[in-house]
């Protein structure tokens, strides 16, 4: 079997490989001249997604803190879990869960 060169799968292999024609072999351009690039365009929505996202990843004073204190008072033997903080927390995770 011989590769001629040619085709889709020299073609293929080119991309994949990154071999660069020289100027012996190479094909003129497909694309006319003049023609249009290609644009992106990012919608308002998904603008508005990566803001959000960019403030989830933002470290949260109030949060920090809180975990302080916790970490402080479960240290200290002075943290007192009350079990009807616990289960309205549970009960407002789990209903919070199932509406997102």
């Amino acid at each position: 079997m011989e590769i001629s060169g040619h085709g889709k799968a020299d073609h293929l292999a080119r991309l994949l490989l990154g071999v660069q024609e020289t100027d012996a072999t190479a094909k003129p351009s497909l694309a006319p001249q003049g023609a249009v690039k290609d644009q992106v365009h990012i919608s308002e929505q998904a603008q508005e997604l990566r803001r959000i996202l960019a403030m989830t990843q933002e470290p949260d004073a109030a949060r920090i803190a809180r975990i302080d204190q916790i970490k402080q008072d479960l240290d200290g033997g002075t943290y007192d879990v009350s079990g009807r903080r616990v289960g309205d927390a549970l009960i407002k995770h789990v209903l919070t869960e199932t509406v997102v």
